[in-house]
């Protein structure tokens, strides 16, 4: 385990002007977090500082235990499919098993497809799936300013940072 904390971090851009200014926060042993915020808010110049890739203009940086920092990546890929692809296995696992049911009605729409998207929708529910669609709801729609109905179609190409 490990935890971040940052104390008083500025951080200038090439030409002076601050990016981030006089941040503080702590991440404690074990616990999670979301960093959320408007494109260009400094959000992965964050990250990157916390690395030790870039070097603030002033204030404090402590970590310990393992903390890495995974890089984005843009490919073909949906806000959907990148949500997803971090949440907890029985998530994903769920996910893929109301897809492949919601798919085989489409081909036939009988009474056993019927029951099987019926058992998937509930497992998925069970699961946390539908709980995690409100916090990314909050998340698309504080990052995005779109409500996940509208952002999770979209390509993770189309973001920045």
């Amino acid at each position: 385990m490990g935890h971040i904390e940052v104390s008083g971090l500025t951080y200038l851009l090439p030409d002076g002007r601050p990016l981030l200014q006089d941040v503080s926060f702590k991440v404690g042993d074990g616990a999670k977090a979301a960093l959320v915020g408007p494109n260009g808010a400094g959000k992965t110049t964050l990250l990157r500082l916390i690395a030790g890739e870039l070097v603030p203009a002033a204030g404090r940086i402590s970590c310990s235990g393992g903390i890495g920092v995974m890089r984005q990546f843009l490919g073909p890929g949906t806000v959907h499919d990148l949500l997803l692809s971090v949440a907890p296995r029985d998530v994903r696992e769920t996910a893929a098993a109301l897809d492949a049911a919601g798919s085989a009605i489409e081909l036939r729409d009988d009474e056993p497809r019927q029951l099987a998207y019926a058992q998937a929708i509930a497992d998925y529910a069970d699961a946390g799936g539908y709980d995690l669609e409100v916090v990314w709801d909050v998340c698309t729609t504080e990052a995005l300013e779109l409500p996940f109905a509208q952002a999770g179609g979209r390509g993770v190409g189309t973001l920045s940072g």
